[in-house]
């Protein structure tokens, strides 16, 4: 059967067991029925658009008063080698902003406002998935006072990809946090890794949103919902439209503890995770490359794979997300 990814309608009965299934099994889906205002979502993409049309050094001078994580960047991926057929805007919930274009600074404030509201129902279901008494639990950690909550607004312009054809949008990687919250314009180019390595195509959709397991959610499931690995891979040629993407990061505050919540650890499991510091995480992250695998060095038990990529298959352990580098 050729694979598919998960679409799960938010407002459905049964859409914690289906959330479960999915984080389980791939990672990753689609939801429907999700609530984001459609002119918020409209609103955003057309100042984003505007922005990222405006002359290389307004884009850059835009972002001068935030720190060096922050703001405009333009190719440079981190600050360890990695580039990309992209430019983007990362803004967070405790910074603001003063000079850059107001529009945007309100389409950005009200954007955060409604996926900050869908990213904890799907947190919530998340929890009720996997019959956690307390179903508050992922979201209380991410929609604290002192939350690492990021929006990335990400253009994969034309241009750049006529300038270094067959050129990685976006390598690959896995996103750090609990969870991530992606919607997209109606061009192409994302792409999942499977259990079994090979890479599913995300067909673009406008008026849905895709949710991304992260590094803390796995090891707060202890393995039973696994950190995603993806990609943007790069469209050229003629005729080919700029790729634009809004992702919502939610992630813990730095004081966070994290480790595998007992009551996931069921009597025949090992603990698969040590403990850490949410802020000791990021900090050892932003000295690796994308692709490196910042799990690695947490695991204190390595499983083999299951031969059969069922849900029950990792409940126990992902090893292409665990103990390969990300």
């Amino acid at each position: 059967m050729e694979a598919s990814i998960p679409v799960i309608d938010l407002l459905s009965p049964g859409s914690a067991g289906a959330i479960a299934d999915a984080c389980g099994s791939h990672g990753f889906f689609k939801a429907v029925n999700h609530g984001m205002d459609v002119g918020i979502v409209e609103t955003l993409e057309a100042e984003a658009m505007s922005f990222f049309a405006l002359p290389a050094g307004d884009k850059l001078s835009s972002s001068a008063d935030l720190s060096n994580r922050l703001g405009y960047g333009c190719r440079n991926i981190g600050n360890n080698g990695d580039v990309g057929s992209v430019e983007y805007l990362l803004v967070s919930t405790v910074n603001s902003n003063s000079t850059m274009p107001i529009a945007l600074c309100n389409a950005l404030d009200e954007y955060m406002r409604i996926v900050q509201e869908v990213a904890g129902r799907v947190l919530v279901l998340m929890a009720e998935g996997l019959g956690m008494e307390d179903t508050d639990v992922f979201r209380g950690m991410v929609q604290r006072n002192g939350s690492d909550e990021l929006l990335r607004v990400n253009h994969y312009p034309h241009s750049l990809r006529l300038e270094a054809p067959g050129s990685t949008g976006f390598g690959e990687h896995t996103d750090p946090q609990l969870m991530s919250l992606l919607r997209s314009n109606s061009v192409s180019g994302l792409q999942i890794a499977l259990l079994d390595g090979t890479w599913l195509p995300v067909a673009p959709d406008a008026e849905s949103v895709f949710i991304n397991v992260g590094d803390v959610m796995q090891v707060l499931t202890n393995g039973r919902y696994r950190s995603v690995r993806h990609r943007v891979v790069a469209q050229a040629g003629e005729g080919v439209l700029s790729r634009l993407s809004m992702v919502y990061f939610g992630g813990p505050a730095p004081t966070q503890w994290i480790v595998p919540i007992p009551k996931l650890v069921r009597p025949l499991d090992l603990i698969l995770y040590k403990g850490f510091w949410w802020d000791e995480y990021m900090t050892a992250a932003r000295r690796t490359k994308l692709a490196t695998c910042r799990l690695e060095p947490f695991l204190l038990q390595q499983l083999p794979a299951r031969e059969t990529p069922q849900s029950a298959t990792v409940l126990l352990l992902n090893t292409t997300t665990a103990t390969t580098p990300e």
